[in-house]
């Protein structure tokens, strides 16, 4: 420990009382000191030795833009307050206090940051610069941003101020470490220092290894550093983490190399979103492998459910969940009392999504939950080689459901049963049967029938279906996100030999465009491998399988089911 200037119980200017040293670096120490009103804060003590060279209007200037700002994710703080500490004078401030650490505290404890909590860190503090109108100029650094652990989102909190910037700047005794995380273009610097930051979270150091004199003048680093960035490019092939994805590389690799810099942040978040964060509230669950294809047989429903029956065999979907209850199963298990508020039950679903992400299995579940009978159709089921054949068969399955209500009649691609009747290559028998459905499906809840259709092709379904009275409520079922990915791992690894170091986190990351049937099949390869090898489950053979699986989907399926979203109620 360092000999610092004041000790535990040192009582400052009659009002701060010294808790501990904390750390210091070359231009001050910190502690954490109480006020008289018992409240924690962080002071910053300027180093004797700094203050000849200090440019102390500069500081307080910046201080005193900090204080006004307001805005609850910057850090308030004092205005530069000087006092004698052993006979020599010192300036000092105070800043709000934060229960947790710095990102350097962090960094120098972890070296690295899994990918999902780098990302969030970063995203937080360009977040928090723009809504406090903070200029594109500003440069972050590892001592600018703290993390709060009360709170379990572990939420960002900024003290934009480096203090290196308020030491005159032909002094050269101290190190001008901030400038690695400046852009050439001033214009840039939030951005630019933001994905060095993401860097540095991501592999454990800053992407040029500088190998320069610090301590010169502030010019002279800064020319140092920009001549040393330019005779040592930075190439993608250094990214070398397998665990990180190669969208991820390729929008920091660009960012640091100045192509598009001002878009870093917009693509960071489109990658967090796509990776991590779907913008819809249903979350995937694993597909049912148990499934049984029933042609016009029913599934008798259980009143007496287990934990292993109904939505409690839907892995994680919590948002999914309670759309379900509030707007399912409530209205239907309590009718009299949403009857009083002239509340009617949902008469159909529509479930839409890229196949195999597990719309069969929830609309499953719910009828377990339910404990509804459960009638699962394909359009094979309803196929005749006679004329009005179909109608009929139609009949007769709503005419079944209704004898065995309360039921649940789950049509699965509907849009080859029900094609859009605008379709010119569409024949009439084609439209007699859409006619036919919709006449059943009209108001059918009032025969105790709750109708969920899926389809893999929204566009595709004729337009009458989508009418309220018909389908009340279209849900979409996208690929799974980040944390249904680490279940579904979880959840398909248990019970077999799984090697004790594998880590799902960076696995469920890779697994970002896969839908749930792929990482069903994924896991059972993996297991395959290791069983040719005779050794337990591991990191490896999943990732040897994932890089020769494709994904079912791509990327422009996914924008035609975002546009079709648009328009739909939810």
């Amino acid at each position: 420990m360092t000999n610092s200037a004041f000790i535990r119980g040192d009582l400052i200017d009659d009002h701060y009382h010294v808790d501990f040293f904390l750390y210091e670096d070359d231009i001050a120490e910190t502690y954490r000191v109480k006020t008289n009103k018992n409240e924690l804060k962080y002071l910053k003590l300027i180093k004797s030795e700094c203050t000849s060279i200090l440019e102390v209007e500069a500081l307080k200037e910046a201080l005193d833009l900090i204080d006004k700002n307001g805005h609850h994710n910057i850090l308030n703080c004092s205005e530069l307050q000087a006092l004698r500490v052993e006979g020599q004078f010192q300036y000092y401030f105070i800043h709000d206090f934060v229960h947790g650490e710095s990102l350097k505290q962090r960094l120098d404890r972890d070296i690295s940051i899994a990918v999902y909590d780098a990302c969030k860190i970063i995203r937080a503090g360009f977040d928090i610069l723009s809504n406090v109108g903070m200029p594109s100029t500003q440069v972050l650094t590892p001592n600018d941003i703290f993390i709060n652990y009360l709170d379990e989102k572990g939420s960002v909190s900024i003290f934009p101020l480096d203090l290196t910037r308020y030491i005159k700047h032909t002094e050269s005794s101290i190190p001008r470490y901030s400038l690695a995380y400046r852009s050439r273009d001033e214009e840039h610097n939030t951005n630019y220092s933001l994905a060095t930051l993401l860097y540095r979270c991501l592999f454990g150091f800053l992407p040029w290894q500088y190998d320069i004199e610090w301590t010169a003048t502030y010019k002279a680093v800064e020319y140092q550093v920009f001549s040393y960035r330019d005779s040592n490019p930075l190439s993608q092939s250094t990214f070398y983490s397998q665990h990180i994805p190669d969208d991820l590389k390729s929008i920091v690799f660009q960012a640091l190399n100045n192509i598009g810099v001002n878009e870093f942040s917009k693509k960071l978040d489109l990658f967090l979103k796509r990776y991590y964060e779907f913008p819809y509230y249903d979350e995937i669950q694993l597909p049912d492998s148990e499934a049984i294809n029933i042609k016009l047989k029913v599934s008798e429903g259980s009143q007496n459910k287990s934990d292993h029956v109904g939505l409690n065999k839907v892995a994680g979907m919590m948002d999914l969940k309670s759309l379900l209850i509030t707007d399912i199963i409530e209205p239907l298990k309590n009718k009299q009392a949403y009857k009083e508020y002239g509340i009617k039950p949902l008469n159909g679903l529509l479930f839409y999504g890229p196949p195999g992400c597990g719309k069969t299995f929830i609309a499953k579940q719910l009828a377990a939950e339910l404990g509804y009978t459960f009638f699962e159709i394909k359009p094979s089921d309803l196929a005749s080689v006679y004329v009005h054949g179909t109608q009929e068969k139609i009949g007769k399955l709503f005419l079944e459901a209704s004898l065995k209500a309360p039921s649940v009649i789950f049509i699965d691609e509907v849009d080859a049963i029900m094609p859009s009747r605008d379709n010119a290559n569409i024949g009439q028998h084609y439209s007699s049967e859409v006619n036919e459905f919709l006449a059943q499906l009209t108001e059918c809840s009032e025969k105790g029938i709750l109708t969920i259709m899926a389809t893999n092709r929204p566009d595709a379904i004729d337009n009458a279906i989508l009418r309220t009275g018909r389908v009340d409520k279209t849900v979409y079922i996208p690929l799974p996100d980040f944390d249904t990915r680490k279940e579904m791992l979880r959840m398909l690894l248990k019970g077999r030999p799984v090697d004790s170091s594998l880590d799902v986190d960076p696995i469920a990351m890779l697994l970002a465009s896969y839908t749930s049937s792929d990482i069903n099949y994924i896991v059972n390869e993996a297991a395959k491998l290791a069983m040719k090898y005779n050794s337990k489950i591991n990191s490896k053979h999943l990732i040897e399988v994932l890089h020769k699986t494709k994904s079912s989907v791509n990327y422009e399926q996914l924008e035609k089911y975002d546009s079709f979203t648009d328009f739909q109620r939810f």
